[in-house]
């Protein structure tokens, strides 16, 4: 037995390999990122909007510009327009790189998911349980008259 804790203690096993330590944040943004409906339904309407935007670039003959890829930018947004907006400061008048704009623009819609995953895990969101009444100036929202 062991005198700190009163647990058995187990004898160390050297021709083990060491286990590799996951973080356990890195691992809640993950399951915040892609383990909830809401976060996994939005990544795949911008995976929709990437595609759709490729095969028209690559697959449809335009007389002048294609808007496809204006679906990909609206659903990103906001998050993605100080991402690109950072992108044309650093690079100046040449314009950020294509691959920046689509790096930033995959950043952003995993900054979003995650963001919606906190959503999604607020106090009565998705759990089923009952909401909570929200505090107004003293007023309770869900029943008006009953103070």
């Amino acid at each position: 037995m062991d005198a700190d804790n009163g647990r058995p203690d187990r004898p160390p096993q050297p021709n083990r390999p060491p286990q590799p330590h996951r973080p356990d944040r890195l691992r809640g943004l993950v399951r915040l990122a892609f383990g909830n409906p809401v976060s996994l339904g939005y990544l795949a309407l911008v995976i929709a909007a990437v595609i759709f935007a490729v095969v028209d670039e690559l697959a449809v003959h335009h007389p002048d510009a294609s808007f496809s890829g204006v679906w990909a930018l609206l659903l990103t947004a906001p998050t993605v327009v100080p991402l690109w907006l950072a992108g044309d400061a650093l690079w100046g008048e040449s314009g950020a790189p294509e691959g920046y704009l689509m790096a930033a623009t995959a950043v952003a819609a995993l900054v979003n998911a995650l963001l919606l995953g906190l959503v999604h895990r607020a106090p009565g969101g998705g759990r089923g349980g009952p909401r909570r009444g929200v505090v107004s100036g003293g007023w309770h929202t869900r029943r008006h008259g009953d103070h």
